[in-house]
C-alpha cells in the first residue's frame, strides 16, 4: 500500500501541471471545434465530447487526492451518456436539456475547483500553470453557458435570436453567446431578454473583466513569496 502511495504521488509530481495544458488542449476542441461540428449529426461530435469527458475525469484523478471530484466528474458523464442514449434511440426532448445542463454545471464547477486549486496553490510559477488559468477561463464560460440554457428552458424567450429546442446547433450558439459576453466583445446578434438572463450576462461580463486582474496579482505574488 505504501509503495502504490508512493507511486501515485510520484505520477502527481510529475504530471500534474503537464496535465493543466492537456485538459486546456481538450476543453479548446471541445468548444471550439466539436460543439460546432454538432450541427452536422454525421460526425459523432457528442460521442467525441463524451470521450473527452472520460479523458478529464482521469486529470481530475491525478490533479486531486480527494474522491468526491472524480466522482461528481463520472456522475456528470453518466448523465450525458444518459442523453447520448435517449437520441441514439430517436427520443430527444427537452428533459434531456435540462439534464445536460445539470451535468455540464456539475463538471465545469468540479474541474473548475480542482483547477483553481492548482494554479492559484503555492508553488512555482511555470508555463503549464499559466495555461491552466487560461482552462479556469473556458471553464467559466462553459458554466455561464449552461446557466444560460437552464434560463432558456424555463423561459423560451429569454433571449432573442435564440430558439431553445434540442438542436445540435444550440450548443454551440450558447458557447458563442458565453463567449461574446465574458469577453465584453457584445456583437448583438443574440441578446439577453428575461430579467434573470441579463442579470447572468451582467455577472458574467463582470467575472470576465475582474478575473485577468485578480490572475496577474495572485500569480506575481506568488512569484515573489517564492523568491523571499
Amino acid at each position: 500500500m505504501n509503495g502504490l502511495r508512493v507511486t501515485e504521488n510520484d505520477l502527481r509530481k510529475r504530471y500534474a501541471d503537464p496535465l493543466l495544458t492537456t485538459l486546456t488542449l481538450l476543453l479548446i476542441l471541445l468548444m471550439f471545434i466539436v460543439a460546432p461540428l454538432q450541427i452536422d449529426r454525421g460526425v459523432g461530435a457528442t460521442e467525441v465530447g463524451a470521450a473527452i469527458a472520460l479523458v478529464m475525469i482521469g486529470g481530475v484523478r491525478l490533479l486531486t487526492r480527494g474522491l468526491l471530484p472524480p466522482l461528481l466528474m463520472v456522475a456528470a458523464v453518466c448523465m450525458n451518456a444518459l442523453v447520448i442514449l435517449h437520441r441514439l434511440h430517436g427520443r430527444p426532448s427537452l428533459e434531456d436539456l435540462y439534464l445536460s445542463a445539470l451535468a455540464w454545471i456539475i463538471l465545469t464547477g468540479t474541474l473548475g475547483w480542482v483547477v483553481a486549486r492548482s494554479v492559484f496553490g503555492p508553488g512555482q510559477i511555470n508555463y503549464h500553470r499559466i495555461i491552466g488559468s487560461i482552462l479556469l477561463y473556458l471553464l467559466i464560460a462553459m458554466a455561464f453557458a449552461s446557466l444560460y440554457l437552464l434560463i432558456g428552458l424555463r423561459v423560451p424567450n429569454a433571449f432573442a435570436n435564440l430558439t431553445f429546442e434540442d438542436s445540435p446547433a444550440l450548443t454551440s450558439a450558447l458557447i458563442y453567446f458565453s463567449c461574446v459576453t465574458l469577453t465584453t466583445v457584445g456583437y448583438g446578434d443574440i441578446t439577453p431578454v428575461y430579467p434573470l438572463a441579463r442579470s447572468l450576462s451582467n455577472l458574467e461580463a463582470i467575472v470576465g473583466q475582474l478575473y485577468p486582474a485578480i490572475l496577474i496579482g495572485r500569480l506575481v505574488t506568488l512569484q515573489l513569496e517564492r523568491r523571499d
